[in-house]
């Protein structure tokens, strides 16, 4: 089994002892059966350079970032949020769920990902430790991160509050997937550190090449909410080539670990790519 079929594996698992209903329903639709995992499979790969049983020891971290992710999805598609109707190609959760449902679904999903490192048998309980920190500055920066989006609403944002927001969420979930995944297979605080920094320009990186990838068509949809994206603030070319300095530096954040991390720089390409 590859590494994303080992990760939809793990996540359908985390939902197997819970009482059949709406809620457990709302979390499979939300969280399985959709995405490239970049983030999950991020975080196995960063495990690897530190254990060569990371498919197993970090798969528990790579499931929690996934289910983190989710739950932040599901915040962003609300109505007081984004009001989105769809995401990756069906209906949002609030608009196929209860209500009541889609108001513990972030929760119910980010205590999940918790129980799943805290769980994580392969890994010694100091590493658990250090992840679910990790974990948890994650919460605080995706919810800051989602404050700012909503502030940046009320104005035009500059270029700098822009990427500070992206840091906060793109950014900060692809920095724990990796410094993670690393923690949780016994990394040193040095090398989660080098990674979490890696992590942090990637995922800002992956931001403005997806708000290019999407192109004026959302853009338009964010300006008519009041809103701004790297493609209406830079234009494609400029936020293609703020990306490709971020990528760059991700890179020689990943020298450190020579070619230990070639497939983590194979997968970064992936990302590049879209493939």
């Amino acid at each position: 089994m590859d590494d994303l079929g080992r990760i939809e594996q793990a996540l359908a698992a985390a939902f197997a002892d819970h009482p059949e209903g709406e809620l457990i329903r709302a979390a499979r639709y939300a969280t399985l059966g959709g995405g490239h995992r970049w983030r999950g499979r991020m975080a196995l790969l960063a495990g690897g350079l530190f254990r060569a049983d990371a498919d197993v020891c970090a798969l528990p971290l790579a499931a929690a970032v996934e289910m983190m992710h989710a739950a932040s999805l599901v915040l962003d598609d609300l109505p007081s949020m984004d009001n989105a109707a769809t995401r990756r190609g069906k209906a949002c959760v609030h608009l196929v769920f209860p209500d009541w449902a889609v108001d513990l679904l972030p929760a119910f999903l980010v205590n999940r990902a918790y129980r799943a490192v805290a769980e994580a048998e392969a890994a010694p309980a100091d590493c658990r430790v250090r992840a679910l920190r990790l974990l948890g500055e994650l919460g605080g920066e995706l919810a800051a991160g989602q404050e700012t989006d909503l502030a940046l609403a009320r104005k035009k944002a500059s270029a700098a509050e822009l990427l500070a927001c992206y840091a906060r969420k793109s950014g900060a979930l692809f920095a724990a997937a990796l410094a993670g995944g690393a923690l949780l297979c016994g990394a040193d605080e040095t090398a989660a550190a080098a990674l979490r920094a890696a992590g942090l320009r990637l995922g800002m990186a992956y931001q403005l090449l997806d708000d290019v990838a999407d192109g004026p068509e959302e853009d338009g949809a964010y300006r008519e909410a009041g809103r701004f994206t790297a493609y209406s603030l830079f234009g494609p070319e400029q936020a293609g080539a703020r990306a490709e300095a971020l990528l760059a530096e991700t890179a020689r954040d990943l020298a450190r670990f020579g070619p230990a991390a070639d497939h983590l720089r194979d997968l970064l390409d992936q990302m590049r790519t879209g493939n």
